[in-house]
């Protein structure tokens, strides 16, 4: 069980007895984040650790591994089936909200400045907080990024539409360049990367995760129906996004084991250092 060893060190060196407010305030200001060098390198670390996670991996990580192995196998296996059930159901309705409404939050268009916007308001307006999160999601929403086009380059996969018929069989494999890059879906990826970090770090404020999966999954859905992905390309967008958004966040939070804080308690100012003992 994970405890908390707090000193306070106080300007005037008087040390009152802090309360429930006090314990919340240390509590909400343990993980903060700054853009500096500091971020900067933990993004190449976590990228890092994205590519070696698989030699740590436990039991639970290898039946997880296994169900997703399971699941894309059967997702494979009727990819035709599911393409031509959305392109029989197509309405200019359902077009416009995919075009305008859910796509561009996996394309950036829409995810990009909602994440600038959450870090221009923490930095101005002195919510560390909001600063925090936008700092996690971009960072995970980068290193998802890259990652997806590795694999795109890898594996060369056809897109639905890009043959007639459609032949959900076609790989390419790598050194074939970018003509063919179903495999995985990006923008399900970023989706995924960014609703899984948002969700974790606001993770007691339940409408968060029901929002931002609700998108997630909808700008997946809306790859198929607008017939760019296959519905196993977008499954593997969502593990992988969902997969590095975890790594990111939970490494986020074993890197601050040691913090210093500012203290306030009516009159008395100072600083907290907090050491989190496992």
């Amino acid at each position: 069980m994970k405890q908390f060893l707090t000193l306070i060190f106080l300007l005037n060196f008087f040390i009152p007895q802090p309360g429930k407010a006090q314990e919340q305030l240390l509590s909400d200001t343990m993980n903060y984040l700054k853009l500096n060098k500091e971020f900067i390198v933990s993004g190449f670390t976590d990228t890092r650790d994205v590519l070696v996670s698989p030699v740590k991996w436990k039991k639970n990580q290898w039946i997880g591994f296994a169900a997703f192995a399971g699941t894309s196998v059967l997702l494979y296996s009727h990819d035709e089936n599911i393409r031509d059930f959305f392109q029989r159901n197509q309405s200019q309705v359902v077009d416009e909200t995919a075009k305008y409404g859910i796509e561009p939050w996996g394309s950036g268009i829409y995810l990009i400045p909602l994440i600038g916007g959450m870090y221009v308001y923490g930095l101005g307006w002195h919510h560390p907080e909001a600063e925090t999160a936008a700092l996690l999601t971009g960072k995970a929403v980068v290193i998802a990024g890259g990652f997806t086009l590795l694999l795109k380059g890898i594996t060369g996969r056809h897109r639905p539409n890009q043959d007639v018929p459609a032949n959900h069989t076609l790989w390419e494999g790598p050194f074939t360049g970018f003509a063919y890059v179903s495999f995985p879906s990006g923008h399900t990826a970023l989706a995924f990367s960014a609703a899984t970090v948002l969700s974790a770090y606001y993770h007691e404020k339940t409408w968060v995760a029901i929002t931002t999966f609700s998108l997630a999954s909808l700008v997946g859905i809306s790859r198929i129906y607008n017939d760019e992905h296959w519905a196993s390309d977008v499954f593997g967008g969502a593990v992988l996004g969902y997969t590095i958004g975890r790594l990111v966040y939970n490494n986020h939070l074993k890197k601050s084991n040691f913090t210093v804080v500012p203290y306030i308690n009516g009159p008395y100012q100072g600083l907290s250092v907090n050491y989190l003992v496992d």
